[in-house]
C-alpha cells in the first residue's frame, strides 16, 4: 500500500526520466512564462500540491526565480516511492576524480522558496527520528525581522522541503529531504545582523507527540496493513506527507491496543513484534517489507569516501520465543530463525556469533500467538535486527545523495596498490549532510550488509498495562468456551476480541470433561476487573467482576451476609446473624436459622426420589401439616412424639387402605371398617360398646366359640 498526495503510480524500478516535463530545467533562465508552466506542470506529480504551486512559486517573486525542483519519475512509483532512483548512474557521470563537487542545496518551505541560506545540517537514521537545522540571515525571512521573530514564527508547524544537488549539472543526482519545522530562534553575534535558525525533524515527529491509548480489532480481526494505515493517517493528519504500508505479515489480528504510547512508539513496536520495518527514508515513510533496493551507489575509498571504519561483532542473534494459544490449549514455538547474509564478511561474524554466545535466550513472544507461524513471524523478526549488528561500516563521504535504506557497493584499495577493487554491498543506515552557502559539503555515514531484508529496529518503549475496569458487553461466546466481550473505558465503540474469565477452581476431569471447578460468566452490564497477561495490552483477561454504587448493597450491619444470586433472583445466603437460606426466584426457600431450626418452603409441589432407603429420625416431635384453614381450606395433621405417641388430625376422613381392605374414619363419627376376612384378637379381652344398639350382620354362617362360661344379659334376648 503506497500513499501519496496524487494517485499516480509508476512502474520501472531501473528507468530513467524521459519525459521532458521531469526533467531537471535551469529555472534561472526561463521567462515568466515558461515558468508558469512548469510550476504547473509541477503541482500535478507526486505532492507537489504541498511542496510548490504555480501559485505560491511565482507569488512576489519579480523577473526570474530560483527554486528547487522536485523531480518525479513516475515511471518508479509501483515498487519504490522514492523521487530519484537512478542517482548511482548520474553519480557515476558527473564525477570527477579528485575533486569534490560544490553542492546545491534548494529549499522551500511551504512554498516559499528560500532563495539564500548560510548553513544547513541534516541528521538522518533508520532507527529514529531525523534531525535539522538550517541558518539563515534575519534578512531573508523578513526586512524587519529581529529576536521578535514576527517573519520566522510564520515557519512554524510548516513543510521544509531541502533538495541535494550538484550546481552547475543539469539532470544531475539529486535527493530530496521533506521534514517539518518545531523551533525557529534568532542568534546575534558581536557584528552581526542576526540570524534565524529553523529546525525540526522529519514527519515522523508528528506520530511521536503524545501517548495514547486506542484498540483495534475485537468485534471483527483487522489485517496488521489496516492498523497501520490508520495510525499513520491519523498522526500525519491531512499535511500529505507520503508513506508506504506493504506488510509481510497477512494474517488477521484479532486484537491490538495501543497503549498510552505515542503512535510513533506503537508503530515501531508492532513493527519489531510482527518481524517487519518501519523507518523513514527522507522522503517516504516505510512500514512492512524493505522497498525494492535501487541500483547500489558506488562508495570508493580515495575517491567519495575516506575515514573508513569496518567492523565486525560478535553478539547474541538467536532469540527463542514461544507463545499459547488457550482456544486450543497449545503452547507454541518454533525452530531457530537463521538469517542469511550475503556479504561473506558479514555471513562469517553472523556465524561467529551464533558459535560464541550460546546462552538460551527463552522469551515469550510480544504478540498474541495464534499460531506457530505468529511466533515465527516475531522471532525472526528480532533475530534480523539483531544480526544486522555483526558488521558494521561508517566513513565520511562528499556524496550528498545517500540516505536510510540507500544501497552502496563499495570498494578498498588493494593492499600495496593504489587501485580500488569491490569490497560488498551495504544499506545505509545513518549519515548526515552539512552545506554551507558557498557549496563546501562534508557528509559521513554508517552501514551495514544489504540483502538481509532488515533494519536495525527503531527506537521504542514497551508499555506495561495496568489492571483497570471494564464493562461487559456480551457474553454468548459463538464458541462456547466461557469468554466475554469488553470494553474498557478508554473505548468509544471498540470492544476487545473474546477474553477468558478467571475463575478460583477450573478444569476437567475424566468424569467430567467440562466446566470442571466453579464456573460463573460475568452478565452484559456488569464491571470487571481486567488485567493483561505479562503485561501486554492485547493480552487481556478478566480477573473478577465489581460492584459499584448503583449495584453493591454491602455485607449488612456486622458485614455479616455473604450470598450467591443469579440474575433471576435464585440466592444463597449466608447470614452469621441469621443463618442460612436458599431461595429460587419463585420464593420456595430453605431457611437454616443458626440456631438448629431449619425451614423448607415450596410454593407449588415437591416431589423426593430415593432410589433405596430413607430414614428420618426425630429428636421429640414430628408433625405434618396439609392444607390451612387460615387459607380457605382443610387441615390434615399428623403428630409423632418421643413418647411413643402418634397422632393423625383432619377435618374431612382418615382412611387406611390396602387391597380389598379399608378403614375408613369419617369426620361424622362414623368409621368404616372393610375387608375380606375382618379378625377381632384381645390377649386379655375384647369390648364392644355403643350407647346406642349393635348390629352383627352376615350373610352366612355365624359361629361363636368361647372355652368359658358365656353370659347373654339384655332386655330382651332372642335367638332364632
Amino acid at each position: 500500500m503506497i500513499n501519496k498526495t496524487e494517485p499516480d503510480m509508476f512502474t520501472d524500478n531501473n528507468k530513467p526520466p524521459t519525459s521532458p516535463e521531469l526533467n531537471t530545467p535551469d529555472l534561472e533562465r526561463m521567462g515568466t512564462d515558461s515558468l508558469s508552466s512548469f510550476v504547473a506542470k509541477k503541482s500535478k506529480i507526486k505532492g507537489a500540491d504541498k511542496i510548490v504551486t504555480a501559485g505560491t512559486a511565482i507569488n512576489g517573486i519579480a523577473g526570474k526565480i530560483k527554486q528547487a525542483p522536485i523531480t518525479v519519475d513516475k515511471d518508479l512509483w509501483t515498487d519504490q516511492p522514492t523521487s530519484k532512483i537512478y542517482n548511482a548512474k548520474t553519480i557515476a557521470e558527473n564525477q570527477i576524480l579528485g575533486i569534490n563537487r560544490v553542492v546545491k542545496l534548494k529549499v522551500i518551505i511551504e512554498g516559499k522558496v528560500i532563495k539564500h541560506f548560510k548553513y544547513f545540517k541534516l541528521n538522518q537514521s533508520a532507527s529514529s527520528h531525523h534531525t535539522f537545522d538550517l541558518t539563515l540571515a534575519a534578512e531573508e525571512v523578513g526586512d524587519d525581522e529581529n529576536h521578535d521573530l514576527q517573519a520566522a514564527q510564520e515557519f512554524l508547524g510548516k513543510r521544509l522541503t531541502a533538495v541535494f544537488l550538484y550546481k552547475d549539472v543539469i539532470d544531475g543526482p539529486e535527493r530530496t529531504f521533506v521534514g517539518v519545522i518545531t523551533e525557529v530562534g534568532y542568534e546575534q553575534d558581536s557584528g552581526s545582523l542576526g540570524n534565524i535558525i529553523v529546525s525540526g525533524f522529519d514527519p515522523t515527529i508528528l506520530l511521536d507527540s503524545a501517548p495514547h491509548t486506542q484498540s483495534f480489532g475485537g468485534e471483527q480481526a483487522i489485517s496488521l496493513n489496516s492498523i497501520a494505515d490508520s495510525v499513520v493517517k491519523e498522526g500525519l493528519g491531512s499535511s500529505n506527507y507520503d508513506f508506504r504500508v506493504e506488510s509481510a505479515y497477512t494474517t488477521n489480528i484479532g486484537f491490538s491496543a495501543q497503549y498510552n504510547e505515542t503512535h510513533y512508539n506503537y508503530l515501531a513496536r508492532i513493527a519489531e513484534a510482527y518481524g517487519e520495518q518501519f523507518f523513514y527514508d527522507g522522503e517516504v515513510l516505510h512500514f512492512g517489507k524493505l522497498p525494492p533496493q535501487e541500483t547500489p551507489v558506488e562508495l570508493e575509498y580515495g575517491s567519495n569516501v575516506s575515514d573508513i571504519k569496518v567492523k565486525m561483532r560478535a553478539i547474541h542473534v538467536n532469540p527463542t520465543y514461544y507463545g499459547y494459544n488457550s482456544g486450543s490449549d497449545e503452547k507454541l514455538t518454533t525452530g531457530e530463525s537463521e538469517i542469511k547474509h550475503r556479504s561473506d564478511i558479514a555471513s562469517r561474524a553472523y556465524d561467529i556469533s551464533k558459535n560464541t554466545f550460546k546462552t538460551p535466550s527463552l522469551r515469550v513472544a510480544p504478540i498474541r500467538s495464534q499460531t506457530y507461524k505468529d511466533v515465527d513471524f516475531s522471532q525472526k523478526g528480532t533475530a534480523g535486527s539483531n544480526s544486522t549488528q555483526v558488521f558494521i561500516t561508517t566513513g565520511n563521504t562528499s556524496l550528498p545523495f545517500l540516505y536510510p535504506g540507500c544501497a552502496a557497493d563499495i570498494k578498498m584499495r588493494k593492499k600495496d596498490s593504489n587501485k580500488t577493487s569491490y569490497f560488498t554491498k551495504l544499506m545505509i543506515i545513518e549519515c548526515t549532510h552539512e552545506v554551507d552557502a558557498r557549496g563546501y559539503y562534508s557528509g559521513t555515514f554508517q552501514a551495514i550488509a544489504a540483502d538481509t531484508g532488515f533494519l536495525p529496529r527503531p527506537k521504542f518503549e514497551q508499555p506495561h498495562a495496568e489492571s483497570q475496569f471494564a464493562k461487559v458487553i456480551d457474553n454468548a461466546d459463538p464458541k462456547n468456551q466461557g469468554r466475554v466481550q469488553v470494553r474498557f473505558d478508554w473505548q468509544l465503540h471498540d470492544t476487545t476480541e473474546w477474553i477468558r474469565v478467571m475463575t478460583p477452581d477450573a478444569g476437567g476431569s475424566d468424569k467430567v470433561s467440562k466446566n470442571r471447578g466453579f464456573m460463573s460468566i460475568p452478565e452484559i452490564g456488569d464491571q470487571v476487573m481486567v488485567d493483561f497477561i505479562h503485561d501486554n495490552p492485547d493480552r487481556p483477561f478478566v480477573m473478577g467482576s465489581m460492584f459499584h454504587g448503583k449495584v453493591g448493597g454491602g455485607g449488612g450491619a456486622g458485614n455479616n451476609v455473604k450470598s450467591l444470586s443469579s440474575k433471576s433472583g435464585h440466592i444463597i445466603c449466608l447470614n452469621d446473624g441469621a443463618g442460612i437460606e436458599i431461595k429460587d426466584k419463585n420464593g420456595n426457600h430453605v431457611t437454616l436459622s443458626g440456631t438448629g431450626d431449619v425451614t423448607t418452603e415450596v410454593s407449588n409441589n415437591n416431589t423426593e426420589k430415593i432410589g433405596v432407603n430413607r430414614t428420618i429420625n426425630v429428636g421429640t416431635n414430628n408433625t405434618i401439616n396439609i392444607g390451612s384453614k387460615d387459607g380457605g381450606g382443610s387441615n390434615a395433621v399428623l403428630k409423632m412424639d418421643n413418647g411413643g405417641n402418634v397422632s393423625i388430625t383432619c377435618d374431612t376422613e382418615i382412611k387406611f387402605e390396602t387391597g380389598s381392605s379399608s378403614i375408613t374414619l369419617y369426620s361424622d363419627g362414623c368409621i368404616d371398617i372393610k375387608g375380606k376376612n375382618i379378625s377381632i384378637n384381645g390377649t386379655e379381652s375384647v369390648c364392644n360398646t355403643s350407647a346406642g344398639e349393635v348390629h352383627i350382620k352376615g350373610s352366612g354362617k355365624a359361629e361363636a366359640l368361647f372355652k368359658g362360661n358365656t353370659t347373654i344379659t339384655g332386655g330382651q334376648v332372642d335367638i332364632n
